[in-house]
């Protein structure tokens, strides 16, 4: 008796789908690695992260929560900026942070040849940038992360 396909609720022959997992795999990685970078608040992380990865701009629902994990780990500290019109939570990096983000990118670094051969074998040869937006160069994606 042949069983009906299992409904997963998600088209995975859409490539929003693949888009919207991507962002949400790698956006804690790249707030470890905007912070790396310099202390920034939740609008900066937001527009930082959009910069080096176009299309995967995170949403406040991503940013937020996650600060708070990093927070409550010890992984960030954040500091009120009465500077300017409103005060904002301006946060950097703990060294248990740092030692974090240097674990995070062992791992991707033991992910991206395997990643790029799937992407090759798949037929992908050259990356094309998200509708309506351009791909930087490597000089670019460090500058702006």
């Amino acid at each position: 008796m042949a069983t009906a396909p299992e409904k997963t609720g998600s088209d995975l022959t859409d490539e929003k789908y693949w888009d919207m997992l991507n962002r949400k795999s790698v956006s804690r990685f790249f707030l470890l690695a905007s912070l790396s970078d310099r202390p920034q608040h939740g609008y900066e992380l937001r527009r930082s992260i959009g910069q080096c990865c176009p299309g995967a701009e995170p949403t406040d629902a991503m940013i937020y929560p996650t600060l708070k994990i990093l927070l409550g780990g010890g992984y960030i500290a954040c500091d009120v900026d009465s500077s300017g019109t409103r005060d904002r939570k301006v946060c950097s990096l703990t060294p248990k942070g740092q030692a974090a983000y240097a674990a995070a990118a062992r791992a991707w670094a033991k992910m991206l040849p395997w990643l790029q051969q799937c992407v090759t074998s798949a037929g992908v040869l050259e990356p094309t940038p998200m509708k309506d937006e351009k791909l930087t160069d490597q000089s670019e994606f460090r500058a702006s992360v």
